[in-house]
């Protein structure tokens, strides 16, 4: 049976719409979610570096242009449930990252300066900068819906269980209903270790 030449128009662009947005890229990371984490500006920076924003708290701030972090930092994961119903993450940065976070928290920290936390371009959270960071981690504490932590659960491996063949392949892919998060006591019944305390 042959298609008359509109309805294969319409099927090849069907077909066409349904390819990945980044098809051909190397960087699965960059496929799976995007991270900016940026500082708020200071006076030196001028307007050209800045941009006005409103934070979460509603607060007016200018934000450096340039991201201090972003997922190429990131290094492993370890999801958490928030009080508020959603979901946190703590991320064990790379050496470059650590070394700009502590720079960063070093020069900011009592000034109420924040970080604001973007995830896939949605401005997830700001974090107040009122101590330095020398250990590599940052926290977003809550604001993540499910769907955004099982994604870095997905792009990253688990703190903890870096060099486990699951998390060098990470297949079958990780889903939303079985993304790891601190175990409940029932859990643990008949377990013979104790599980991974939380960073």
């Amino acid at each position: 049976m042959r298609l008359p030449f509109p309805a294969l128009l319409s099927l090849a662009l069907l077909v066409y719409g349904m390819l990945p947005a980044h098809a051909g890229t190397s960087n699965k990371k960059k496929d799976v979610l995007s991270v900016r984490i940026h500082g708020e500006g200071g006076a030196e920076e001028g307007e050209k570096f800045t941009v006005p924003v409103v934070l979460i708290d509603g607060r007016r701030a200018a934000l450096s242009i340039m991201p201090l972090l972003s997922e190429h930092d990131i290094k492993s994961v370890y999801p958490f449930r928030a009080a508020d119903g959603s979901f946190g993450i703590y991320l064990r940065l790379d050496p470059h990252g650590a070394n700009l976070l502590t720079q960063y928290s070093l020069e900011r920290m009592g000034r109420n300066n924040v970080l604001a936390v973007m995830v896939n371009g949605r401005q997830v959270t700001d974090v107040i900068v009122d101590k330095p960071v020398r250990d590599g981690l940052f926290c977003i504490p809550q604001g993540l819906t499910m769907i955004e932590a099982a994604r870095f659960v997905n792009a990253y491996p688990v703190m903890g269980q870096e060099n486990s063949k699951s998390q060098k392949k990470k297949n079958p892919k990780f889903m939303p209903s079985n993304i790891m998060l601190p175990p409940k006591a029932t859990d643990l019944k008949g377990a013979s270790t104790q599980a991974p305390a939380a960073p």
